[in-house]
């Protein structure tokens, strides 16, 4: 049974935003970890063809007399295939390569391991204890920590967004040098 009888204030804030902070750290973690399973596959697709077409253009060890590069429909689009999967592999492991955000001493977390990995035990947990004495640091903290994880998302994406884009351009490029190879 439902009641619309109000909770105490503080304790629902504190409730809320703990939930806020659970649900959208979880939620940027698995955005992280489905960025990286797409960079993996794509770096592995691309990786395949490259070394796919590298075989068979050097499968007659000599240029001239490869049976593919004597023929212009398989060479050019073949060709064009090899460059574009390149560079959309480069921008696949681009983002998977992990990128540290450098900030400013005073808007740093001491959740983030770069900000802490020199400083001595002692020390990490001294500035753990401080954090630990008020809800307002620990959330300010926490909140900082998501920030820069959502720029890394933000990195991540637009990577494997440019290597999608440049795989797809490969494929209508390769299949219209193609037709176009046939037709003349």
């Amino acid at each position: 049974m439902e009641t619309n009888e109000p909770i105490s204030s503080e304790s629902n804030d504190f409730q809320s935003a703990q939930t806020l902070i659970s649900v959208s750290g979880r939620n940027q973690l698995e955005l992280i970890s489905i960025a990286d399973n797409k960079a993996n596959m794509m770096t592995a697709i691309c990786a395949g063809l490259i070394f796919l077409i590298i075989a068979l253009f050097s499968s007659g060890f000599s240029l001239k007399g490869s049976p593919i590069l004597d023929r212009l429909e398989f060479s050019l689009p073949l060709g064009i295939l090899l460059a574009f999967c390149c560079v959309s592999a480069i921008c696949s492991i681009l983002a998977l390569k992990p990128k540290i955000i450098r900030t400013k001493q005073d808007v740093q977390s001491s959740l983030f391991f770069h900000n802490y990995y020199r400083k001595t035990l002692v020390d990490y947990k001294k500035d753990m204890k401080e954090i630990l004495k008020s809800r307002d640091k620990v959330f300010d903290h926490m909140l900082t920590d998501m920030y820069h994880n959502g720029l890394v998302l933000e990195r991540k994406y637009a990577l494997l967004g440019f290597s999608y884009t440049i795989f797809l351009l490969a494929i209508v490029l390769c299949v219209t040098a193609y037709i176009i190879a046939t037709v003349i």
